[in-house]
C-alpha cells in the first residue's frame, strides 16, 4: 500500500514538475518576445514588432494551458492567492498582446507616412501627398481602436483582481510598486484611447478633407508669460486643403492692433497692473486662463481689424514648440539667417530663442519693416523641412507635436463644435476643467515687458491636513531669479532687455467655496473672487534679478474625503520646469516637475 501511495505521489510530482517547467519555460519565452517587440518598436520596425507580438501571445496561450493543472490549488489558503494571481497575470498578458497586435495592424497602412518600417499603403507621391491620403482614410481607424480598448479593458479587469499588498516592496524588484504602476498605466492608456477616438473621427475635417480650412496661428512668447502661455507677439494665417498646408503670410501683432477700427476700454487688471494702457489690445486679450474664453475675447476684437480673415479656428504656439521641432529637424534658414539651437552666452539660451526675442522686442527688434512676417516664414520653412525630412524622423516629429499638445506649448480652438469637443476630450484645448475633488491651477501674468520668465525658477510646496471633517491646505510658492539684470535702458539703442523686473499678477484657482485663512508674500493683499466656477485667490508681487520671493497661503476646501483623496493640478500653458512637492495627510509624495496636467490619488 505504501509503495502504491509513494508511486502515485511520485507520478503527481513528475506531472506537476513537468507542467511547472512548461509554465516557466513558455512564460520566460513570452517575456523575451515582449521585450523583442518593444525593441522592434523603438527601432520603428513595425513588421518585426508584429511578429514578436504574435509569438508572445502564442507563448502566453501555452502558459495558460499549462497552468490549468494548478487550478485546484486555488482553494488552498494563501497559496491559492498566488496561483490565481499567476493565472490572472497571464490572462491580462494575452489580452494586452491582442490589443497591441490590433493596434499594430491598424497603423500598418500608415507605416510609410509615420516613418515606420512596414508595408504601408501610401508609398507613392510626395510626403504631402502621402499625408493627404492617410488623412482621407484615417476615420477608418476608429472602429479598430474600439477593439484595442476592449482588449485593454479585459487586461485591466484581470490585473485589478491582483492585490498589491500581497507583494510587498521589500521583495526583490519591488513587485508591489510595479503592479501599481502597471494598473495606473493601463488606466491612462484606456483613458487616452477613449478620449482620442473623437479626435480621429474629426481629424480629416480639421485637415480640410471636405473643403479648405483657414486657421489663424498666434505666436505666444512664453518668456513673457501671460494667462494662456505668453504675450501674443505675431500672427500668421495658414490654409489647409486635403492635408496640404500653405501660408498666406504673417505680421507682428502691433500691425494688427494698429488696424483696429474700434477702441475697447481696458479691463481692470490691465488698468491696475499695466501702466499707460487705457484700451484693450489684441496682444493683451488673452487674460483668461481658459484658452477658449481668451480666444473668444481675441475674436471679439479681431472682428474690428482692417486685415481680418474668415477663419475656422485659432492655433497658438510658443518658443518651446519651435525649439522642440528644431531639435529633430536641425537648423532652419529664413531671411538669410540660420536659426539653430546652439547656446548664446549673452542670454544663456538657444540661438532660436534669442532671435525670436529680438523679433518680439519693440521698437527696434529685428528690422521689422522688412521682417514683419518672420513667424509665418519660419513656420513655413519648418513645415517644408518636415515634409522633406527622411522617414526615420517622422515618428520623432509626430511625438514632438503630441508632447507639445500635452504640455500646452501648442493649443487648439475650432469653430466647429465637433472638432472643439474632440480637442477638449484629449486635453489639447487649454480648458480649465471641472473636477470631482481638490483642484489647483496657478496662473501668472508677467506685466513687466521684460522676458524674465526665461530665467525665473519656481517651486510649489503643498501640505494637506484633515481636522475632523475639514481639510486645510498650506501652499508655498518659492521664486528664484538667478540671472543678473540687463541694462533695459539700452533697449532703444539696440540692446535687448531680457532679464528685467518680474511684475507678476498671480491667480490661484481652487475648488469653489474655498476659504482663505491667511496669506503672506504679495505686495497687493490677496483677495478671493470667483471665476470659471472656481474660487480664485488673486495678488501681485515683484521679483528682481538675482532675487527671491515667497508666497504662502492657508485655506480650507469644501470637500469631504473618506477612503481616498483626489487632486487635479492643471499646468499653465507656456510654463516649464515648475517643481511640486506634496505632503498629503502625512504621506510625502514623490516630487515631480509639472510638465502636463497631473492627477494625484492618495489612499487614506
Amino acid at each position: 500500500m505504501k509503495k502504491k501511495i509513494a508511486l502515485i505521489f511520485l507520478i503527481l510530482v513528475i506531472i506537476f514538475g513537468f507542467f511547472a517547467y512548461r509554465v516557466f519555460s513558455t512564460g520566460k519565452k513570452a517575456v523575451k518576445d515582449v521585450k523583442a517587440a518593444v525593441a522592434s518598436a523603438k527601432l520603428q520596425d513595425l513588421d518585426g514588432a508584429k511578429v514578436h507580438l504574435k509569438e508572445a501571445k502564442a507563448d502566453l496561450e501555452k502558459t495558460k494551458t499549462a497552468l490549468v493543472v494548478f487550478t485546484p490549488f486555488r482553494v488552498i489558503p494563501i497559496i491559492g492567492w498566488y496561483v490565481a494571481d499567476v493565472q490572472r497575470g497571464v490572462n491580462a498578458g494575452i489580452s494586452a498582446m491582442d490589443s497591441a497586435s490590433v493596434f499594430a495592424d491598424a497603423v500598418t497602412p500608415y507605416a510609410d507616412v509615420l516613418g515606420l518600417k512596414g508595408k504601408g499603403t501610401f508609398l507613392g507621391g510626395t510626403a504631402q501627398e502621402r499625408l493627404a491620403g492617410a488623412i482621407e482614410t484615417l476615420s477608418k481607424v476608429a472602429p479598430q481602436m474600439d477593439r484595442v480598448a476592449k482588449g485593454l479593458d479585459q487586461s485591466r479587469t484581470e490585473i485589478d483582481k491582483i492585490q498589491a499588498w500581497r507583494y510587498p516592496d521589500f521583495l526583490p524588484g519591488k513587485p508591489g510598486s510595479k503592479l501599481t504602476s502597471i494598473k495606473n498605466s493601463l488606466d491612462q492608456i484606456d483613458s487616452v484611447l477613449v478620449d482620442a477616438k473623437p479626435l480621429l473621427g474629426v481629424l480629416p475635417e480639421i485637415m480640410g478633407e471636405n473643403g479648405e480650412k483657414k486657421y489663424l496661428v498666434l505666436f505666444q512668447n512664453d518668456k513673457e508669460l501671460r494667462a494662456t502661455g505668453g504675450f501674443i507677439t505675431a500672427y500668421a494665417v495658414f490654409r489647409i486643403n486635403k492635408g496640404t498646408i500653405a501660408s498666406e503670410g504673417s505680421q507682428d501683432i502691433y500691425s494688427l492692433d494698429n488696424s483696429l477700427t474700434k477702441k475697447v476700454p481696458a479691463p481692470a487688471p490691465i488698468l491696475k497692473y499695466l501702466p499707460n494702457v487705457p484700451t484693450l489690445n489684441l496682444r493683451d486679450s488673452n487674460l483668461s486662463p481658459d484658452y477658449l474664453a481668451s480666444m473668444k475675447q481675441f475674436e471679439n476684437l479681431y472682428q474690428f481689424a482692417h486685415d481680418k480673415k474668415q477663419i475656422d479656428g485659432i492655433v497658438t504656439l510658443d518658443t518651446e514648440f519651435v525649439l522642440a521641432l528644431m531639435k529633430v529637424l536641425g537648423p532652419i534658414d529664413a531671411y538669410s539667417t540660420k536659426f539653430t539651437i546652439d547656446k548664446v552666452q549673452s542670454c544663456q539660451c538657444p540661438q532660436i530663442i534669442y532671435e525670436l526675442e529680438r523679433y518680439a522686442d519693440q521698437p527696434v527688434a529685428y528690422e521689422k519693416g522688412s521682417r514683419k512676417d518672420i513667424i509665418g516664414v519660419l513656420m513655413q520653412q519648418i513645415m517644408d523641412k518636415t515634409f522633406k525630412a527622411p522617414k526615420s524622423q517622422w515618428p520623432s516629429l509626430l511625438g514632438t507635436v503630441i508632447d507639445s499638445l500635452r504640455q500646452k506649448h501648442l493649443l487648439l480652438y475650432f469653430h466647429d463644435s465637433g472638432s472643439q469637443t474632440a480637442a477638449e476630450k484629449v486635453n489639447f484645448a487649454g480648458r480649465i476643467n471641472k473636477f470631482d475633488g481638490d483642484y489647483l491651477h496657478i496662473n501668472e501674468t508677467n506685466f513687466a515687458g521684460a522676458k524674465s520668465n526665461l530665467y525665473i525658477q519656481e517651486k510649489v510646496t503643498q501640505t494637506i491636513k484633515r481636522n475632523k471633517d475639514q481639510i486645510t491646505k498650506n501652499i508655498t510658492i518659492d521664486y528664484k531669479y538667478p540671472k543678473e539684470g540687463d541694462d533695459c535702458s539700452l533697449e532703444r539703442k539696440g540692446g535687448l532687455c531680457l532679464a528685467g523686473l518680474y511684475r507678476d499678477w498671480i491667480r490661484i484657482y481652487v475648488p469653489k467655496g474655498s476659504k482663505l485663512v491667511k496669506s503672506t508674500g504679495t505686495e497687493v493683499a490677496i483677495t478671493a473672487t470667483e471665476d470659471l466656477d472656481k474660487t480664485v485667490f488673486e495678488g501681485f508681487l515683484t521679483v528682481r534679478p538675482q532675487g527671491t520671493a515667497k508666497i504662502e497661503l492657508e485655506y480650507t476646501i469644501p470637500i469631504k474625503v473618506d477612503k481616498e483623496y483626489k487632486l487635479l493640478i492643471q499646468k499653465q500653458p507656456g510654463t516649464i520646469g515648475h517643481t511640486y512637492e506634496i505632503d498629503a495627510f502625512g504621506k510625502r509624495q514623490k516630487a515631480f516637475t509639472l510638465d502636463t496636467d497631473k492627477q494625484l490619488i492618495v489612499k487614506l
